[in-house]
Parts: C-alpha cells; sequence; structure tokens
C-alpha cells in the first residue's frame, strides 16, 4: 500500500460538494445536519441503532423538540470516543501504513438527501477512501473479529454513496487496548438499498408525516421521555386499532411463554445428556457444558463474623451446575 499525499482529496465522482468546512460553527452544522440523513443517522433508520429511533431521527428532521436521555455513562462514552479519535488515527496509519487525513468538513449529495461527516480521508495508489474511527467498549470485541458491525457497515457505504470512492475502513480502538482494521469495498447492492430506505424515510419528513412505531427499544424509550409528564387523564381511542392491539400483545405474550417453555425442554434434554460428565464434545470440541458451581454463602452469615470458629457451610444455598453453550454461534 502506498502512502496517502500530505493534503485530502477533495475530488468527488459523485459530485458531492463540501457545503460546512471543517471547525464550522455548532449551530450552522446542527442546522446543515437538519437537512438530510448522515451516516449515523442511516444507521438508525435501519433499526442499527441500540439508543436512536428512526422515530427520533424524524422529530430532529422535522423539527420538533427531542428530549435528552439523562444518561452521564453514555454522554462520557461519546466524548471519549472524541477525544480518543487522533490515538485510532495513529494506531490505523501504524497498522495499515496510510496516513489519515481529516475530513473536509460536510458534504452533500448533489441528487439525494444524504450529507456525510467524515472521520478521516485515506489514498491507495492514487485512489481515496474513507476512514471511520470507532471506540468500543471491550464486549463489543467479538462483533468486531471478522468484520465490522452492520451498522458501521451501513455507515461506511452511506459516505462511500456521498463520495462516490470505491473503498473504505472502519477502525475500532477494543477496550482502550486493541485496534481492529477492516477495509470495506463499495457495495453497490447495499447502497441500493440504503437509496431505498432512505427515499422512504424522507418522504416521511418532507410530508411531515410520522413513521411507523416500530419495536425498538430506543423507541420505547424515546415515548417514555416525550410523554414523562401527561396533563390530562384520558384519551378516547379508536377501538378497532386497540382492540386488535391487544390481541397481538396476548399473542406474542403467549408465543413468549411457550419459547420459554421450549427453551427449557431443549435444556433439560442436554442436561440429561451430560449426566454426571461436565463437558459434552461433538466432532472434536466442546460443544456445551454442565459444571457445578459452589453454592454461595447466605448473607446472614455477615451476622456471623464475629463469630470465627463457627462453620460457614451449612448457611451455603444448595450447589448448582451452570449450563453454558460452547459452540460458535450458539
Amino acid at each position: 500500500m502506498s502512502h496517502s499525499s500530505s493534503h485530502p482529496p477533495h475530488t468527488y465522482p459523485s459530485g458531492a460538494v463540501v457545503v460546512l468546512e471543517p471547525g464550522a460553527d455548532a449551530d450552522d452544522w446542527h442546522a446543515i445536519r437538519a437537512t438530510g440523513l448522515g451516516g449515523s443517522d442511516m444507521a438508525a433508520i435501519c433499526g442499527l441503532n441500540r439508543r436512536t429511533s428512526p422515530l427520533e431521527i424524524w422529530l430532529a428532521k422535522v423539527g420538533r423538540p427531542v428530549p435528552r436521555r439523562q444518561d452521564p455513562v453514555l454522554d462520557e462514552a461519546a466524548l471519549m470516543g472524541h477525544v480518543l479519535e487522533p490515538t485510532i488515527a495513529t494506531r490505523f496509519t501504524a497498522i495499515t501504513g496510510l496516513l489519515a487525513e481529516e475530513g473536509p468538513g460536510t458534504l452533500r449529495h448533489p441528487g439525494r438527501p444524504w450529507i456525510a461527516n467524515l472521520d478521516r480521508v485515506t489514498e491507495e495508489d492514487g485512489q481515496p477512501g474513507v476512514v471511520e474511527l470507532k471506540s468500543r467498549s471491550s464486549y463489543a470485541l467479538k462483533d468486531w473479529l471478522d468484520e465490522p458491525p452492520v451498522d458501521v457497515q451501513v455507515q461506511v457505504q452511506h459516505y462511500l454513496a456521498v463520495t462516490g470512492w470505491q473503498y473504505g475502513y472502519a477502525a475500532a480502538l477494543i477496550g482502550g487496548q486493541r485496534t481492529i482494521v477492516h477495509r470495506l469495498e463499495r457495495d453497490e447492492e447495499m447502497i441500493a438499498d440504503l437509496a431505498a430506505i432512505a427515499d422512504e424515510f424522507w418522504g416521511w419528513v418532507e410530508n411531515q408525516q410520522q413513521p411507523p412505531v416500530d419495536g425498538s427499544h430506543a423507541t420505547g424509550q424515546l415515548l417514555d421521555r416525550l410523554h414523562a409528564h401527561p396533563d390530562h387523564e384520558v384519551v378516547v381511542a379508536d377501538a378497532l386499532t386497540v382492540e386488535w392491539l391487544l390481541d397481538q400483545r396476548a399473542k406474542a405474550k403467549e408465543q413468549i411463554a411457550t419459547g420459554e417453555i421450549a427453551l427449557q425442554e431443549i435444556d433439560n434434554q442436554l442436561k440429561n445428556l451430560a449426566g454426571d460428565a461436565t463437558d459434552v464434545h461433538i466432532r472434536g470440541e466442546l460443544a456445551y457444558s454442565w459444571r457445578p458451581q459452589r453454592g454461595q454463602i447466605s448473607w446472614k452469615t455477615a451476622a456471623l463474623d464475629a463469630k470465627p470458629d463457627l462453620d460457614p457451610e451449612p448457611y451455603r444455598s444448595e450447589p448448582t451446575r451452570v449450563l453454558r453453550i460452547h459452540l460458535e454461534n450458539q
């Protein structure tokens, strides 16, 4: 791989133009964002963001107030992600041999309501590419080993659609200790799918028509925030709609109960196959384990600290065995 030039490339085969320079005023940046869909917006309206729902994106785009979630942990994670960007970019360069230049600012696609704020820009053999930088907790390691998570793939493909470029990189700092880099080629099929989703969603924005309420936790939490302070007691709703929803809810609960019974039956059969063994192997590898877990000492023993000669064993809960599935993707 060749090193990039000392200046970020500013040519976009898609015809995209820079509508806001880097370091622009925050108010200007938010105003531009309201006029189109960015990479993180696309991931959210595809239902791939666990914390932001399509409904929240729609509210922001049509200019309606969105109650801010009160979560200091997420706030700090977002802050640290921004602070760590230069470090991740440095590690990207160390791993790939490619420079990671600052992004050009805010880009707008000429034919679609798409905007893009690129974390970094690189160059291989004279061809520019996108670099998306992420900071993730150690729990996300498995999600990054083979390829980037789908939401990140969507972001990169969105940026490739805006720029017209042919490749991009996703680099993630995992747990503050490990950097994983993946190269992504332009995927015309995914871009076409994203275009269809974006067109439908932007139609709702232009028509001020609320999108369908989905089943995500993010939407549920948003509705909780939107309606946290009710100001009247009764609303008269359409009877057929409410009855249908209640019927669907009852069926969903029945399916959950049936699924829980089926899961317990399968676990019981696995335990029966294991018998007095702790590990079950198939085809030369560990399929699942059913290993003893020593009982925990009851909280009541805290009162016995003053009696060190007392045997704590009678105060332990009953020993149990823990069933764990070890085969990949199980």
